[in-house]
């Protein structure tokens, strides 16, 4: 959660300072006003003088005192300033708390809001930090004149200096959260010619459930199956487009019934008003919550002041809109669920989300025990069947034990727990525990893949070269 008042004093600060910095010296100006005419003038009463300003002295001899009005009137212009500076970035919390609020129950309107909201506050938060750069560098100049003794040449300059770089580096650095999210995965797109049984699978799917059908098929090591517009970039290089991902290991534990009911329901979102949340929402979401969590931990020193009110804002905008995607991504969620189902059964979808649940959770210890080999200088020729051989060993009744809480994790969505997807099924975790269990089954997922052996010796290489650079592992023999 946003810290309210944090984010209030970093949107009001300087437009305070400002005001009160303005209104402080003009209320000194009349001070001194109103001192020299009591002496001139002691038989004026209290209220008599009360009445006597800058202002109203300047509205009659404005012209012989050129120097003090223009001060009065750039200190009535630097109190304006900070007010609509405030009010400005009142108005735009309250816009967006507006716009998070009612995106929650309508899918149309969060797709609509969400990019043009972002840009818009981007915009907005670049006039506000010119304008916050602007009141601090005159209020300091005003103040250095009713204060002539300290240093403030050399402050203003280098404020002004500092405030212009921020502002530079303020637009870059804003402009660069709203991007489109870019996946990274360790596998290779396999074309028609390569995989024709899968690719048939797939289009076929695709036309009985009115889908929008995947431009590219990318199989890889990651435990997950998923789709998305987003950039994926890949052994094969950067792919654009609609990719559809599928997982080898996985595919060793999943039969082609089961697959098909996954990949029906990963197909189910570009399928109706799903189609817009899943090109035009999710990618640009999770890319700009992704790039703003790189931009939370890089800023440091004194140089990350000027991104401190942009990067709240953009915070706050983000929180307010993930109230919606949660709500609305499991519904979403659900409906992609039912749609997975009507290609084969309820009882496939669930006994293929049940040995997700079960068995993606051992794929962290496989890494472990891959790394572990690695330095002692084995490096494994097929991880993927690996991977298969350990879920195996664990495929007793005790793995599906408290899964029923867990969650799938996906690169750009969010998935409702099993329980509830379960639940929407109508089917219970007992009624496919032994399918569940049944993780070598006799048409399995990985038959629609020819040489699919190959294809995983080949990418177990550059994963096993991947995890020794991250890991600093020198070395290892086959």
């Amino acid at each position: 959660m946003i810290d309210r008042i944090r984010l209030l004093a970093l949107l009001l600060a300087v437009p305070l300072i400002g005001f009160g910095a303005a209104e402080g010296i003009r209320a000194r100006l009349n001070s001194g006003l109103r001192s020299v005419i009591q002496r001139e003038n002691p038989d004026l009463t209290g209220s008599e003088l009360a009445h006597i300003t800058v202002d109203l002295l300047c509205q009659e001899f404005s012209s012989e005192l050129p120097e003090l009005c223009g001060m009065n009137n750039n200190l009535n212009l630097l109190s304006r300033v900070s007010i609509g500076a405030g009010a400005v970035g009142l108005l735009l919390l309250l816009l967006i708390h507006i716009a998070g609020r009612v995106a929650r129950n309508n899918r149309t309107l969060l797709v609509f809001l969400f990019t043009p909201g972002l840009y818009l506050t981007a915009l907005v938060l670049i006039g506000l930090i010119i304008l916050h750069a602007a009141i601090a560098i005159v209020t300091l100049f005003y103040i250095s004149v009713v204060f002539p003794e300290l240093p403030y040449p050399r402050i203003i300059l280098a404020l002004s200096v500092g405030a212009l770089i921020g502002v530079i580096a303020m637009i870059r650095g804003l402009f660069s959260t709203i991007r489109k999210a870019r996946t990274f995965v360790i596998g290779k797109s396999l074309r028609r010619e390569h995989a024709p049984d899968l690719w048939m699978l797939v289009e076929e799917a695709a036309q009985r459930l009115g889908s929008l059908k995947p431009d590219h098929i990318v199989v890889g090591l990651d435990p997950n199956f998923f789709v998305t517009e987003a950039d994926v970039a890949s052994l094969s290089g950067s792919l654009k487009g609609r990719t559809l991902y599928c997982s080898l290991p996985l595919c060793r534990i999943l039969s082609v019934e089961e697959l098909t009911s996954v990949i029906g329901h990963e197909l189910g979102h570009f399928k109706g008003q799903d189609t817009k949340f899943s090109r035009y929402f999710y990618p640009i979401y999770a890319g700009t919550v992704s790039a703003l969590a790189t931009l939370h931990a890089t800023q440091q020193g004194f140089s990350s002041i000027p991104m401190l009110p942009a990067i709240a804002v953009l915070s706050y905008f983000l929180e307010s809109f993930s109230i919606a995607e949660r709500r609305l991504s499991r519904e979403r969620e659900l409906e992609a669920d039912r749609v997975g189902a009507s290609l084969t059964s309820p009882r496939a979808l669930a006994s293929a989300l049940v040995k997700l649940h079960a068995f993606i959770g051992l794929w962290e210890g496989w890494e472990g025990i891959i790394a572990a080999l690695m330095r002692q200088g084995i490096a494994l020729e097929n991880i993927s069947q690996g991977y298969a051989d350990l879920v195996l060993q664990n495929a007793r009744p005790e793995a599906l034990q408290g899964i029923a809480k867990g969650r799938l994790a996906h690169p750009t969505d969010s998935h409702p727990p099993l329980a509830v997807r379960l639940q929407s099924l109508q089917i219970g975790l007992d009624d496919v525990a032994n399918d569940a269990l049944a993780v070598r089954p006799p048409q399995a997922a990985i038959t629609l893949i020819p040489d699919a052996e190959k294809l995983e010796e080949e990418i177990s290489q550059v994963y096993c070269l991947l995890l020794a650079r991250r890991l600093g592992i020198s070395g290892g023999k086959g």
